[in-house]
């Protein structure tokens, strides 16, 4: 009886720490954020947009493409229009927020910018959105800052 209760205690005890080990859940699969800017881009009106290079996106913005899993950066190719979008997937969560804080920073640059020298990107830049999820940051400037909000949104369901 007690090698009996000792094999059915150890069998538990096995079952649990498998159970722990799997506690988390399976990891969620990465958004394909290529998929996400191609949905955005058949959604709304865009100006004519252009992919910054991983050497501009630390020039501009300070950001290492490198130690980003994924970063698609676009940007108007009028120089005198603000639109941009950033979909960004960062290392952690942690790295995701602090990309974010300098995001909403860059968007409150622009306004400051923008204010005297041109009212109609001002007022783009006024609309500017940073959204964050888990380890994905996006940046929206555009008119339709809020729709690409919500298919950044509706990608990381």
């Amino acid at each position: 009886m007690a090698k009996r209760s000792k094999a059915i205690l150890l069998l538990l005890s096995t079952l649990l720490l498998l159970l722990a080990a799997d506690c988390g859940g399976k990891k969620a699969a990465p958004v394909d954020l290529q998929g996400v800017w191609d949905t955005i881009q058949t959604s709304v009106q865009l100006p004519g947009m252009r992919p910054l290079s991983e050497k501009r996106m630390m020039d501009r913005y300070g950001m290492d493409a490198s130690a980003l899993p994924q970063a698609l950066v676009m940007v108007s190719e009028d120089s005198l229009r603000v639109d941009e979008v950033w979909l960004v997937e960062a290392a952690d969560d942690a790295a995701a927020k602090e990309l974010a804080a300098s995001a909403e920073g860059y968007i409150r640059q622009i306004c400051k910018e923008q204010k005297d020298y041109s009212p109609e990107q001002y007022a783009v830049a006024e609309k500017g959105r940073v959204e964050v999820k888990g380890a994905y940051v996006g940046l929206f400037l555009s008119p339709d800052s809020d729709r690409m909000a919500e298919i950044f949104r509706d990608a990381l369901r």
